[in-house]
């Protein structure tokens, strides 16, 4: 079940210069940029991206810096005096679209939540030791489950309150730094303020693996979520880009051609897939799109192998990326990730990947499988910033 939290509240004339734009929407300049100008926003609290933690000697000193940052919002009166427990509704809209979920706690020894990304150590690691020194959450978990009828029950309730001749009044209705409008009432749950809201069963996460695995690390009971039902996922992805090209574009087709159709295309835009099947490659300026055609490791369909193996992004990793480009590593230099939502940059290879149908992420975590890195984008993304959980 999803449970009431006990949590400060952003106060609204904070709001507008705490919250921040989601960490990976921004470039590294961006984000040194962004907490550089602005010492009030809740990134100083997130602090750096996980990946840049480093070493695990300079896990201590980020959330040691985190803490300060925190003490420091709450003594200035960011944040409103903890109020009884309770779960919110919120509604965030940002990247042309809108998204309601009902916030609250989910116990961690009690309540399955079901992955389908793999998780790394460092990272891990890295988040168990903030939340370890911070003690609260902030950003919460987004989950989902294919049957949330007693969720979105609750979130209509709560939207019919807050629209009726006697409005149920919103605690936080603001815009973010980066243009994003959040919006947060209490809950109107059948049993009244305090009660809990059950669930049909699983949850799967939709965001936040790091975070999960890490609350379980730092000794958590609980982790903050925010319970969107499906039909207020809206889906995006990430594409790949490389730094480097040590061959000459024609070969890169050549190549690709032995398990692809390809095809030349007009620009970015041409070259960008809709469904599942295609991909785009973009090679020294030229834009192509290619289908995939050959058999592989990547289109076994045997019920016993992980159905995450069929995923484009498993044959961009297996075959694109590893085959053509020597890249196997998560970690190598040469490859970033970029959400859609941000405008991309002048680099030798950038490949574009469909958005993955949520039921494959169902099919993937059922069967306990994993995705490649970064195969999953879900919009809008969670703010930081809004609530403190204690947890």
């Amino acid at each position: 079940m999803i449970e009431p939290v006990s949590a400060r509240v952003l106060t609204p004339e904070w709001a507008p210069t705490v919250i921040p734009a989601p960490y990976d929407s921004l470039t590294p300049s961006e984000q040194a940029q962004h907490l550089a100008e602005n010492p009030d926003s809740f990134a100083h609290v997130a602090g750096s991206p996980p990946e840049s933690f480093g070493h695990p000697s300079e896990h201590l000193q980020h959330a040691t810096r985190s803490t300060q940052a925190l003490d420091r919002l709450i003594g200035l009166g960011a944040f409103g005096s903890t109020r009884a427990p309770s779960l919110y509704v919120q509604c965030v809209e940002a990247d042309g679209h809108t998204q309601h979920a009902l916030l609250g706690g989910v116990r961690l020894g009690s309540h399955e939540l079901r992955p389908h990304e793999d998780t790394q150590p460092g990272r891990v690691h890295g988040l168990a030791v903030h939340f370890t020194e911070v003690g609260r959450m902030s950003s919460p978990v987004v989950v989902t489950a294919p049957r949330l009828s007693v969720v979105a029950a609750v979130i209509e309730a709560t939207l019919a309150a807050a629209g009726s001749s006697t409005p149920l009044e919103p605690l936080l209705d603001t815009k973010t730094a980066d243009d994003a409008r959040v919006t947060l009432w209490p809950a109107v749950v059948p049993g009244g303020e305090g009660a809990s809201v059950g669930l049909d069963g699983p949850l799967y996460i939709v965001d936040g693996h790091h975070r999960v695995a890490a609350a379980r690390q730092a000794g958590f009971s609980h982790v903050l979520v925010a319970c969107a039902p499906t039909d207020e996922l809206h889906l995006g992805s990430f594409d790949r880009e490389l730094s480097e090209l040590d061959m000459m574009p024609r070969r890169v087709l050549d190549l690709m051609r032995a398990r692809c159709e390809v095809t030349e295309v007009s620009d970015v835009a041409a070259a960008r897939p809709s469904a599942p099947g295609w991909i785009g490659v973009g090679v020294a300026g030229h834009w192509f799109r290619a289908r995939r055609r050959h058999t592989g490791p990547s289109d076994d369909a045997s019920p016993v192998r992980n159905p995450a193996t069929r995923l484009d992004a498993a044959f961009v990793h297996e075959f694109v990326l590893s085959e053509i480009f020597g890249v196997s590593s998560d970690s190598d230099p040469r490859l970033t990730y970029r959400p859609t939502t941000v405008a991309g940059s002048q680099v030798p290879v950038t490949i574009l990947l469909a958005p993955v149908p949520l039921g494959a992420v169902f099919e993937v975590a059922d069967f306990g499988g994993v995705m490649p890195p970064k195969t999953t984008y879900f919009l809008p993304k969670a703010r930081s910033g809004v609530l403190l959980v204690r947890c």
